[in-house]
């Protein structure tokens, strides 16, 4: 894993849990004058969201800008509303088949709300690396870029406590009325055991006890 102090990449095999966006014809892209543009809808943790591009840089010039957005089309609770995800946003290795994953090195999870729609890297790729045959990540004019959610839902705090306390009651009386249920197996067996021996041994007394 390496570290630019601002983001955290990471190479992997495994593609992105929740979206793939393949870009064909990237050099008509970048050479254009479209300095942003969106990816289609997907839907991610209840919520629906995009990827942005910046082919040109956002706030750094030598760098590809990518950004994820949660969409203008989700319905919120109240007009006060936020949505706590934790991250990643990844390009494809066409030649090593893997991924090189991005995520924030400061903090981990991050806010949506009103206020902050789009969250991403600046720094996203460099685009002398972008542009290197060697490095894998545009052949044939072709990109693949990908993004995986993951959504801290808010929790009833109250609701959970009393959930967690009836499991333990229940769990404490199963295990009282197991261990009650495994003695008496033990003294029932122990009784017919003796009862077997004094038949056995003493047969009159076995009568006498009316233990037949």
């Amino acid at each position: 894993m390496a570290n630019d102090n601002e983001n955290l990449r990471e190479k992997r095999s495994l593609p992105p849990a929740d979206y793939i966006f393949k870009i064909k014809s990237f050099n008509l892209l970048a050479d254009s004058t479209v300095d942003r543009f969106e990816s289609g809808v997907f839907e991610s943790g209840g919520y629906y969201w995009r990827l942005v591009f910046y082919p040109k840089g956002k706030g750094s010039s030598d760098h590809l800008s990518l950004y994820l957005k949660i969409d203008e089309s989700n319905s919120y609770p109240n007009a006060a509303w936020s949505v706590n995800v934790y991250y990643r946003l990844f390009v494809y290795d066409q030649i090593r088949k893997d991924y090189l994953a991005v995520q924030d090195a400061k903090s981990g999870v991050r806010t949506f709300d009103q206020q902050t729609s789009e969250l991403g890297f600046d720094k996203f790729l460099k685009l002398e690396e972008l542009n290197q045959h060697l490095k894998g990540y545009l052949l044939n004019n072709t990109c693949t870029f990908g993004a995986e959610i993951y959504v801290i839902k808010p929790t009833d705090t109250e609701g959970t406590l009393s959930k967690e306390d009836s499991l333990a009651v229940i769990r404490e009386r199963g295990i009282d009325r197991g261990c009650n249920q495994f003695v008496n197996c033990l003294l029932t067996a122990f009784i017919k055991s003796i009862k077997t021996l004094i038949i056995d041994r003493v047969p009159c007394l076995g009568i006498l006890l009316n233990l037949e």
